[in-house]
């Protein structure tokens, strides 16, 4: 039918416009983020953008449903606004066909952003925490910038440089901190600079005419040692596993999992789909508009309406991490007020059309 291919269009290219838009603003959001860590060599320049990539990944689930509603309305104001809408009425098109066009694109956009939260969502944040617990053990000494103190490694060892002579790979003025349980240890050298052990292969600091003592937990310090050259690996063991998170987990395994965290993310990703069909919906009366509104009137309002709704779930899921809330009704109450938000406004103007 003519008038649902028309209506695809007007929908989905302001959605596919809108969206990119909002990726472009949260790379870039997300960009500056990891750029300090790039900067102090604790990332490299692949790993920042790698990391920036997941991180928008994971938020389409979100950018999407918002888009959809945004173009549902802008598409929709924009016909009310040049009378278009009034013309199809007059052919003998009901408001039924505008909404079951809106409905069968946000079913389309729901399957995707199911998708996107069942299964991309998981696998892009256990991505993303390896990456940055690789990036911890497996710094390069010659990326850290002088003059900065640097949070080495899981054991959290600092180190800090006074000069690094990128010609030669050395640093001058070097301290390093280390964690023994309660005690520390510190290190100062005069020079140091990065290899890797002939025996284990990893990477090691050669320090060369430096001085290294221990303070103890009970106040106390062991006595000031001179050392002429000292190997120090501030590499931890290679990471074998990470540690547990719902986010990264699997949605099999929390489907049948008996804690509240688990439970609270799983119903997160279930419902984003359906959070998508009602977004999308609502576009429909929000889109209503008079001749001479203005084809953006209720714009403002519809995007304080979603962020209303999306710090709900927010809370919803946090209530059911905590055990406020049992699974029913789990983080499913704001779907439930929006359900409600919905048919009051199609019924108001439904009651309009029977009155006139």
């Amino acid at each position: 039918m003519i008038i649902n291919r028309y209506l695809n269009r007007e929908v989905l290219t302001p959605l596919a416009t809108i969206c990119a838009i909002l990726v472009i603003i949260f790379a870039g959001y997300s960009t500056t983020r990891y750029l300090p860590a790039a900067a102090n060599g604790m990332m490299t320049g692949k790993t920042v953008l790698v990391l920036v990539f997941l991180k928008v990944i994971v938020a389409l689930e979100v950018l999407i449903p918002i888009t959809l509603f945004l173009s549902t309305i802008m598409a929709l104001g924009r016909m009310h606004a040049e009378s278009e809408i009034i013309a199809m009425e007059a052919c003998g098109l009901s408001e039924r066909t505008i909404f079951l066009a809106v409905l069968r694109i946000s079913l389309l956009i729901a399957i995707l952003v199911a998708g996107l939260s069942l299964y991309v969502r998981p696998w892009a944040y256990e991505k993303s925490y390896w990456l940055k617990a690789d990036a911890k053990i497996n710094f390069d000494f010659s990326r850290l910038r002088p003059g900065r103190f640097h949070e080495i490694g899981a054991s959290k060892d600092v180190i800090f440089l006074e000069q690094f002579d990128q010609q030669n790979k050395q640093a001058k003025g070097v301290f390093i901190q280390q964690y023994a349980g309660a005690n520390r240890k510190i290190t100062y050298a005069r020079e140091a600079r990065q290899t890797s052990s002939s025996i284990t292969g990893g990477k090691v600091i050669v320090l060369q005419d430096g001085y290294h003592y221990e303070l103890k937990e009970n106040g106390g310090k062991s006595p000031l040692l001179h050392f002429e050259n000292f190997h120090l690996s501030l590499r931890p063991k290679p990471i074998d596993s990470i540690k547990y998170r719902q986010k990264s987990a699997s949605t099999i395994s929390l489907a049948g999992s008996k804690s509240k965290s688990d439970k609270a993310e799983f119903q997160w990703r279930i419902s984003t789909g359906f959070s998508t069909i009602l977004l999308g919906l609502l576009g429909i009366p929000f889109g209503r508009t008079a001749p001479r509104q203005g084809k953006y009137a209720k714009t403002f309002v519809a995007v304080m309406v979603f962020a209303v709704y999306y710090n709900m779930t927010i809370v919803a899921k946090t209530w059911m991490e905590q055990g406020l809330v049992g699974s029913f009704p789990g983080i499913w109450w704001p779907q439930m007020i929006l359900v409600i938000l919905l048919l009051l406004l199609l019924k108001r103007k439904t009651s309009g059309n029977l009155s006139a």
